[in-house]
């Protein structure tokens, strides 16, 4: 199968971040050749009628509405900060969800603001939410967050941007290979930041699918986060 690299030259560059990637385009270029190349694990979600694969993270709930608000003009002046710009944007609108979640053998029901399936640590700008993701560890990290009130929204945004939203009582966070989401009204959900009209009811991580270009701390990075998982 053929080996895959990552030039970083979007709006986020999220996975890039996950992988170590270079920020310095013509040393990934050149790296290409002899670089190291790790298989990495992709996440497969289905719906009624529907497959499809993302590599980062797949975020649900009232985070569309965020990825929905965001125009190209406030890419341009904004950059990867835009994700927050429009974060502020949808504040005073939250929806709440009643969904049940399975997790490998685990059913749980919560009202939720919204849910995160991520095989990378960061997203909307390199913001990390998921610190102890690893995309070589066969598992999916899944945030679910309930919903609250005024108080507890502020601080999940201020937890959210010092990358510390797994210490918040208002998130429920699991490591599982499986996840089957059911969720009223219907979930939409951003794949890798793209807008998606089908509702996932299935997740599910494809363990060393593609063969991918990585840092050179990568090895040594994702060994640490390992062995701090286990321990913890």
């Amino acid at each position: 199968r053929p080996r895959l690299a990552i030039i970083p030259i979007g709006t986020a560059n999220d996975f890039a971040g996950t992988l170590l990637i270079s920020d310095d385009n013509q040393q990934v270029v050149d790296s290409m050749v002899d670089g190291e190349f790790v298989p990495i694990d992709v996440v497969r979600i289905r719906a009624e009628r529907f497959e499809r694969f993302f590599a980062n993270v797949a975020a649900g709930g009232n985070s569309v509405d965020v990825s929905e608000s965001i125009t190209d003009d406030i890419k341009a002046m904004w950059g990867p900060l835009c994700y927050l710009r429009g974060a502020v944007g949808v504040l005073g609108s939250m929806k709440t969800f009643r969904i049940q979640a399975t997790m490998d053998d685990e059913v749980l029901e919560v009202e939720s603001w919204g849910v995160l399936v991520a095989n990378g640590r960061t997203n909307a700008g390199r913001i990390q939410i998921a610190p102890l993701a690893s995309p070589t560890d066969g598992l999916l990290d899944v945030i679910i967050i309930k919903n609250g009130d005024l108080l507890d929204m502020i601080e999940i945004a201020s937890k959210t941007l010092f990358s510390s939203l797994l210490e918040s009582p208002q998130v429920i966070f699991r490591q599982v290979r499986k996840l089957q989401l059911q969720s009223t009204p219907s979930m939409r959900f951003t794949l890798d930041g793209e807008v998606i009209d089908e509702v996932p009811i299935e997740f599910e991580i494809v363990p060393g699918a593609i063969s991918m270009l990585v840092g050179d701390r990568f090895q040594d990075e994702y060994t640490a986060v390992s062995r701090f998982a286990s321990q913890d």
